[in-house]
């Protein structure tokens, strides 16, 4: 399956293990949220070059292309910044490494010594930055429907469906999206969907 055909899934996929990741962390769940906030991430990079390649070069990259990254989000880093016309400073670089991490602190046996970033205000920054700049980079005719945070998977979301979430005690998307998030008003959706 091309990649490129699939480009409103990865988004849509790495918003909702964006919000997974902001709900883990405001509830202090930082070992299992780091690991989705970097699942995001790297979604958000490797959507960044299908949709680079396919301006660039004419080129469609396809899931064997992307599985050749694996979940190396340093490497992915490295690639997305030699793509992107603006500097990004060192706070990025140690932020990407600290969610590299995150994913090899999923098992015990790689326990030493654990930096874990509490940090809902970075995350909110990264996201909403990458997030903002990659949706540039679609079609015109798709640009309005990535405006809508989660695409295809938050069309899923009935009344009833929001009505059982607050009847468990639990937070919608939208409201998840909203909470303590500094960079909310910043991010480019159309925020009367969500």
């Amino acid at each position: 399956m091309d990649s490129l055909k699939k480009r409103l899934e990865y988004l849509g996929m790495a918003d909702f293990d964006y919000l997974a990741a902001r709900l883990l962390m405001i509830h202090g769940l930082v070992t299992v949220a780091l690991p989705k906030a970097a699942e995001a991430v790297e979604k958000l990079m490797k959507l960044f070059l299908v949709l680079e390649a396919k301006i660039s070069r004419n080129e469609n990259l396809t899931a064997k292309d992307l599985k050749g990254y694996g979940h190396d989000l340093e490497r992915l880093f490295a690639q997305f910044k030699t793509k992107v016309p603006v500097t990004f400073g060192g706070e990025w670089d140690d932020y990407v490494k600290c969610l590299q991490e995150s994913y090899t602190y999923r098992y015990p046996e790689h326990w030493t010594q654990y930096r874990a970033e509490l940090d809902l205000d970075k995350l909110d920054f990264v996201y909403v930055h990458m997030r903002n700049n990659i949706i540039l980079n679609f079609p015109l005719e798709e640009r309005q429907r990535v405006r809508h945070f989660g695409t295809f998977l938050y069309d899923a979301y009935t009344a009833e469906a929001f009505d059982l979430i607050g009847r468990l005690g639990g937070k919608n998307p939208g409201e998840i999206l909203r909470l303590s998030n500094q960079q909310f008003a910043l991010l480019d959706i159309d925020a009367s969907r969500i």
